[in-house]
């Protein structure tokens, strides 16, 4: 959301940089960057000047926009480089729902082969087809942040109105799981509301995909204290 103010646009690489979109894909290897290429920026926002690319237990070194490393205030390759793999959602559908609907976790215990009563329906259906974003679902109020595309296709293209593809299962039955951002050869399809969401929870064959670690802090009374603090300046639930 921050990200969204400050650049006044849904189209993050024409912003900020392709990110490592363009690299040339040879099918058989992990191709992303090694971590820190962008360490010289601290928390500002920007490109590295170079980055380290790994393959084959082999390196070398690019320099120009598409394959070197972006920033977001410190976020190293928010998109681009590696898919990453979201805990605490998922999208399950019945093959009456579109693409799926997706559900939010309501705490840390996170399940990827079956719905359970801690994961709740944003409100809406994702797209049910690939395609360039034409526009985002919108369903439960609690859940108006998700910002996940519901409609693909139409007039929307690498520009506008989002500028990002997503992926989905036609007509979903089952549970899938949700990867983020796209890879490093996905060209103007990458960016921050790239969605994959039609990964099988039991599938490994990823050499692409990613994780990030979370940290999660302990709510004591002073974390309580603040959050209730930030709650009320914000009027939430007021």
């Amino acid at each position: 959301m921050l990200e969204l103010v400050e650049f006044g646009t849904l189209n993050g690489q024409s912003a900020l940089g392709k990110g490592i979109s363009n690299i040339t894909t040879n099918g058989n290897y992990n191709q992303s960057a090694l971590t820190g290429a962008t360490s010289s920026l601290g928390n500002a926002s920007g490109s590295a000047e170079s980055t380290t690319i790994e393959t084959n237990n082999s390196t070398y070194t690019e320099t120009e926009d598409g394959k070197v490393s972006i920033s977001y205030r410190g976020f190293e390759n928010p998109w681009g480089n590696t898919w990453t793999m979201l805990g605490g959602i998922m999208v399950s559908g019945n093959s009456a729902v579109n693409g799926g609907i997706p559900y939010i976790c309501n705490d840390y215990n996170y399940a990827y082969t079956t719905l359970t009563n801690n994961y709740e329906s944003a409100g809406f259906s994702l797209a049910n087809a690939n395609g360039w974003v034409a526009a985002f679902g919108y369903g439960a109020v609690k859940y108006d942040w998700l910002l996940m595309p519901a409609e693909v296709g139409g007039t929307a293209n690498s520009s506008l109105p989002v500028g990002d593809n997503g992926w989905f299962d036609v007509n979903l039955s089952g549970i899938r799981m949700v990867a983020h951002g796209g890879s490093w050869s996905f060209e103007d399809s990458n960016g921050p509301f790239y969605y994959a969401c039609d990964k099988q929870p039991n599938d490994t064959n990823y050499k692409s995909y990613g994780a990030r670690l979370m940290f999660i802090p302990t709510k004591n009374a002073a974390y309580n204290a603040n959050i209730a603090k930030w709650q009320t300046e914000m009027n939430i639930g007021g």
